[in-house]
Parts: C-alpha cells; sequence; structure tokens
C-alpha cells in the first residue's frame, strides 16, 4: 500500500492497440471505486523472441516493488515470455504478494481467463442447432496449435451429439489463424466442386478471408454457404456480409477481477480459476440479422484522420530528435521535449545513460536501475527544466499526485540497440484511445534520440580524450612539443602584454646511455620521470613545461627569479632524488637557461636554440668532467 491507496500492479506486453488500451482502461474503471490505483509495467513489444534488445525493455519489470503493492497482475496472453512470468510469479510469491494471471494456467494463483471452449461452443451450436445445418466443415489453425486442437475438439464434440460424424480428411482444413493460407484452403474446397452447407472458422480473420474468397468464386454468403468465425474483432463489422462470431470483451474479465480484490490478501494468496464467458454475436453471415452496426464512413473518417495525425506527429518528434542529437548538453537536450505532443510525461535515465565516460555499446542490462534515476524530463515541471537525481524507489515524481486523479500510471521501458536506457511514466488524466496509442511513437522516438544523443556525447568524450593524451607525454606527464602550443601562446601573449620577460629552461639528463646500457631501460624511464618532476616543481604553476624527445626537457616560465637560483633549484631537488632513491647511478642534468628582454619575446623555435646553446656548453663541461673521472678511477 502507498499512502491511502492499495496498489495494483499490471505487466502487460505489445503496443497499446485496441485490446491492451481495453484491459487497462476496464481495469482502472473497476478497481479505482473499491480503493485500489493502478500502475501499469509496459513493453511494447511481445517479448516472444528474447532478443537482447527485449530483455532491455523487460528490464521495466525490475521496477516493481513487491514491498509496495497489494497484488500483481500479469497479462500472459500478451507477454509471450513464459520464463519471464514465472520468475514474476516467483518473486510476488517469496513478497507473499498475490497474483492474478489474466488468461493464464498457473500453480497456487488466481487465473482468470476467457472460456473460449463454451464460447466456441455456442457458435459451432448455433450453426448446427438454430440454423439445422448438417454438412459443415471447419478451418482450424496452426496444426498442433492448443487453441485450433481445442476448439478442433469442441467442434466434433457438438456434431457428435447432433448425430454428425465428424470425418477429419474431409471435413478440416488448416488456414494458420491468417489470410494467404485460409484463402488457399477455401481455394481447393471450391476445386472439389461440392461445398459445404457451413465453414466454422476457428477465427474472425480466416471467416472474413473465406467470405471473400467465396464471393469472388460467385457463392453468395450466407444463402449458399454459412461463414462464423471467433474472437469478436473489430473487423467483422465491415466484411460483407457482417461475420457471426463470439466476442471475447476484456470488460468481463476486469469486472471479475474487481469482484476477486473485495476478498482481501488472504483469499487472493490462493489457487483458483475463474472462466469468463464470451458473448455470441449474431449476425448477417450465418443468416440472421444482428450485430452492432459502425458506420464505416465514419469509422473510414476517424482511421484516416489517425493515420495523417500519426505522421505530422511522427515528423514533429523526428524533428525534437535531431535537436537533442545537436543538444551541447544533457539540460539542453531535455528543454528540446518541451511540445504539445509530449505531456503527462516522464523521462527517467539510468544514471550510466548520463555519464559520457561510459560505453554506450556497452551491455550492463545486469546492473539494473540503481538506488538512484536521473529525472531527464518532467513535462509537468516549470520551464527551463534541469535533469537531476530522483530516488528509483520513488518511480517518478508526483506520484502521490498521479494517484490522487485516479488514472493509471504506465511505465514503459526505453532501450536503444540492446541496452536499457531507463523508462517513461505517462498519467493522462482521462482514457483516451489518442492517448495511448501516442505512447509507444513517443517512447521510440526517444529511445532513438536519447541513444544517439549518449553515443555523440561519448563520441566527443573519447575525442576530447585522444586530445588530452595527444597533449601530454605519457611518461613524464609533461606537455609534448605539439601539444604544448596553445599554452605556450597564451603565456607568450600574456608577458608581451604585461612587459615582462620570458625565461626559457632546458634540461637535458646527464648519462641516460649509460644508465639504460647498464641498469636497463626501466632505470632509464625513472630517471627520465625523476628529472621531469624536479624540473615541474621548480616552476611557478602557470609555466609551460615539455618534453622535448628522449631526455631533453624545457619550461618557459614568467619569473623574476635570478637565473643562477632557477638552476640551483633545480639541481637541489635532483640532489634530494638522489639521496632518498638510493639509486646505483647518478642523476643529474645540464640545464641552460635564457631570459628574453622584458616584453620583447623571441619565437618558440629561437628560444629553444637560445637555451639549447647555453644548455649544450654546460652539458660538454659535465662529459668533460664526467671524462676526467673516469680516467682518474682507471689509473688508480
Amino acid at each position: 500500500m502507498i499512502g491511502k491507496y492499495k496498489i495494483a500492479a499490471l505487466c502487460i506486453s505489445r503496443i497499446f492497440d485496441d485490446a491492451v488500451h481495453e484491459i487497462v482502461t476496464e481495469l482502472n474503471k473497476n478497481i479505482v471505486p473499491k480503493g485500489y490505483r493502478l500502475i501499469v509495467f509496459h513493453t511494447c513489444s511481445d517479448l516472444y523472441w528474447d532478443t537482447p534488445s527485449e530483455k532491455g525493455e523487460a528490464s521495466v519489470f525490475e521496477l516493481i516493488d513487491m514491498r509496495s503493492i497489494d497484488v500483481l497482475m500479469i497479462a500472459d496472453e500478451m507477454i509471450k515470455n513464459k520464463a519471464l512470468i514465472a520468475k514474476l510469479i516467483e518473486k510476488a510469491q517469496l513478497f507473499e504478494v498475490p497474483v492474478i494471471a489474466i488468461g493464464g494456467n498457473y500453480d497456487d494463483v488466481i487465473n482468470v481467463g476467457f472460456d473460449y471452449e463454451s464460447g466456441f461452443e455456442d457458435v459451432v451450436r448455433h450453426v448446427v442447432e438454430h440454423h439445422g445445418v448438417r454438412k459443415l466443415h471447419f478451418m482450424a489453425g496452426v496444426q498442433g496449435n492448443d487453441f485450433s486442437e481445442t476448439r478442433i475438439d469442441v467442434f466434433e464434440r457438438v456434431l457428435r451429439e447432433n448425430g454428425i460424424r465428424f470425418d477429419r480428411n474431409t471435413m478440416l482444413s488448416y488456414g494458420d489463424f491468417w489470410q494467404g493460407p485460409t484463402a488457399a484452403a477455401t481455394e481447393k474446397l471450391l476445386e472439389r466442386g461440392e461445398l459445404p452447407e457451413a465453414i466454422v472458422c476457428a477465427n474472425d480473420t480466416m471467416a472474413i478471408t473465406v467470405c471473400s474468397v467465396l464471393t469472388n468464386a460467385g457463392v453468395r454468403v450466407p444463402e449458399e454457404v454459412i461463414v462464423t468465425g471467433f474472437d469478436g474483432i473489430l473487423d467483422i463489422n465491415f466484411s460483407s456480409p457482417r461475420i457471426t462470431s463470439s466476442l471475447c470483451c476484456f470488460g468481463d474479465i476486469m469486472s471479475q477481477i474487481a469482484g476477486l480484490l473485495t476478498l482481501g490478501r488472504e483469499g487472493l494468496l490462493r489457487e483458483a480459476h475463474y472462466k469468463i464467458k464470451s458473448r455470441l454475436i449474431i449476425s448477417e453471415s450465418c443468416g440472421c440479422q444482428g450485430g452492432g452496426i459502425i458506420n464505416p464512413a465514419k469509422h473510414l473518417t476517424d482511421l484516416n484522420g489517425r493515420f495523417y495525425r500519426y505522421k505530422e506527429e511522427e515528423k514533429a518528434l523526428n524533428e525534437i530528435g535531431v535537436r537533442i542529437l545537436s543538444a551541447g548538453s544533457l539540460k539542453e537536450a531535455a528543454n528540446e521535449l518541451h511540445s504539445n505532443l509530449i505531456y503527462n510525461m516522464r523521462c527517467m535515465l539510468r544514471r550510466e545513460v548520463t555519464d559520457n565516460r561510459i560505453n554506450p555499446l556497452e551491455k550492463d542490462c545486469d546492473k539494473g536501475f540503481g538506488e538512484k534515476i536521473c529525472v531527464f524530463y518532467n513535462s509537468d515541471a516549470p520551464s527551463p527544466f534541469t535533469p537531476h537525481d530522483f530516488p528509483t524507489k520513488g518511480l517518478m515524481p508526483g506520484f502521490e499526485v498521479a494517484l490522487d486523479s485516479g488514472y493509471p500510471v504506465i511505465v514503459t521501458a526505453l532501450n536503444f540497440l540492446d541496452v536499457p536506457l531507463g523508462y517513461t511514466t505517462f498519467t493522462y488524466q482521462n482514457y483516451e484511445m489518442e492517448n495511448y496509442e501516442r505512447i509507444p511513437q513517443v517512447v521510440n522516438a526517444l529511445n532513438n534520440c536519447i541513444g544517439g544523443y549518449r553515443n555523440i556525447r561519448y563520441q566527443q568524450f573519447i575525442t576530447e580524450r585522444v586530445q588530452e593524451l595527444s597533449q601530454f607525454d605519457q611518461l613524464t606527464g609533461l606537455y609534448t612539443r605539439g601539444g604544448s602550443m596553445s599554452s605556450y601562446e597564451k603565456l607568450a601573449a600574456a608577458l608581451r602584454e604585461q612587459g615582462k620577460p620570458m625565461t626559457v629552461i632546458m634540461a637535458d639528463l646527464d648519462g641516460l646511455k649509460y644508465i639504460n646500457d647498464n641498469f636497463g631501460h626501466n632505470e632509464g624511464d625513472f630517471a627520465i620521470k625523476a628529472t621531469a618532476e624536479a624540473l615541474r616543481s621548480s616552476c611557478p604553476e602557470n609555466s609551460v613545461c615539455i618534453r622535448m624527445g628522449g631526455d631533453e626537457m624545457a619550461a618557459f616560465v614568467s619569473t623574476s627569479t635570478p637565473v643562477d637560483e632557477l638552476a640551483q633549484e633545480l639541481e637541489a631537488r635532483l640532489r634530494t632524488v638522489n639521496r632518498t632513491a638510493c639509486k646505483p647511478y647518478p642523476i643529474a642534468a645540464s640545464i641552460g637557461i635564457y631570459r628574453s628582454p622584458n616584453g620583447i619575446i623571441p619565437s618558440f623555435e629561437d628560444l629553444i636554440r637560445l637555451a639549447d646553446e647555453k644548455m649544450y656548453t654546460v652539458k660538454a663541461e659535465h662529459r668533460r668532467a664526467r671524462e676526467e673521472r673516469i680516467k682518474a678511477g682507471a689509473k688508480m
């Protein structure tokens, strides 16, 4: 329970078509008067293939807090991943949360579904017993499919009870529940030259197809052949003739579930099976009058309007996506979502998604959402909007207000290139289909633009990192010669403007070849790093220190310290290294320093050349002294 409300969580997959919309809206209308509030955890695909992308989508179910909900409902027929359903049930039972499976058949839970058998039996009996048909044919679905085989059994039983023998070889065809196979099977019936009095179909799509094939062949329906369907889909009202069928009304199931909720927690924590009978629809294809009459012109106008609205909205969402892709910051990207298309919506992103340093292709589905989530956008917040962290347990900002409204909260996963991005929540203040069918459209746009934005920002980070690495020497941390130019130019410009001199310190490590040859290159690297650190430590903070290459280093500094003191400072730091490192070789450097006249700063190359000349003079002196020490040691 959250606050003053009991919470019902519904897990459902598939885009918001008429069936999904009916389940969500009818369930909510039925349970709100009983003190419940509905949270719908939704994925746009049905999760049948269990692909990495679908696993990213299915991460939305991890947001279900079993400690805070009072009942878990699962739309079994719409979630095709049965292993996922089993895990959800197992987790709910671990927390002693009652489970209602809509259309399922599971142990230790309440199962509520359609009584397809009795509903289909009503259709067959109507043809056989009301119309007195004796010569029938059955158009089944996919061979071996449970729904199809069960309806074959019902068909055979009704015929047997009415004294009609069922011959599977001549009275049974398979239309696979779809148009193409059904049309082919009907053509074969026509080729026999002797048609049955009635063709009973296992679903409405096949019934509509049978009517079309028969009519095109000059066979009148129902005068010559009665045709019936099953499911009660909207399309049967536009067939000519309209199809006799049986309507599986989700509103009836939701009413049953609302009644079950009065049992309380203990009453719901048991296994039970409830079957809701479908409603027989008597219409023209069997020769009766009846069935719902829909104005085709109005429906076509509405459908046409929805199609063009979809195209316009898709264009607008694409334009928003383009602006997000070119945004310079997360805040700028978020505020591109301000649109009359995106309302009653919050968009939450995993914190890994907002970190530009993390590879967006990293498959990190197992990491979950973490304790905090980034609220990337909240359409109900003032503009401009600033993304901020929010506790994941809270699901979304304004959650309590959304519950007070009495309308369902729709939580839909975000996913890009098989990687979960986060989720969105929609809290529409009405039940209009126009809003709900827009959810997959908005989610798809967010998937693409946020995923693309993340890729671009990561590429920018990598580019900047590469540029940064190219500016600095990896061994010493000093600038490379090429990477130093921007910093050098800024320093030189400032000194010219201030009328100050530029001081250049050149330091060349003495005896590097000797160290490498006698103690190894690792020791040579140590000597180079020690000299570089001594040089950097001897210079002011704004100095530009460079590794020129090999054992040569330079520092461009703005200081009035006497040249001799600079050299002494560097030499003193090297003596400290020798004293503390206790290496079997001395670390020393030849140092040359040049200071330009006040405000008159030669070019970079000229400064290096002038300091080099002084440094090489010192180096030559050091070399002579070293050679003399070696000779003296040999004589001894």
